[in-house]
């Protein structure tokens, strides 16, 4: 099994952009790491990431990891 999680950088707002957090979800998990990586890049297609409406820029990131046989 795999595991799909979005890690958000929470950036300040102002003149000087600085990173003051990070929050990460797990939003899906998958059978292979074939389906975990077409989930990832295509957050907004069908399927168990369809209603993630953030914007996947530099601050936002899609990373599958293996999360044991069951």
């Amino acid at each position: 099994m795999y595991t799909l999680i979005i890690v958000i950088g929470v950036l300040s707002q102002g003149a000087s952009i600085m990173p003051i957090g990070v929050t990460s979800q797990i939003v899906g998990k998958f059978k292979n790491l074939d389906e975990c990586q077409m989930a990832a890049k295509q957050p907004h297609a069908a399927g168990s990431v369809a209603d993630i409406t953030i914007v996947t820029t530099w601050g936002a990131n899609w990373y599958c990891t293996y999360s044991g046989a069951n």
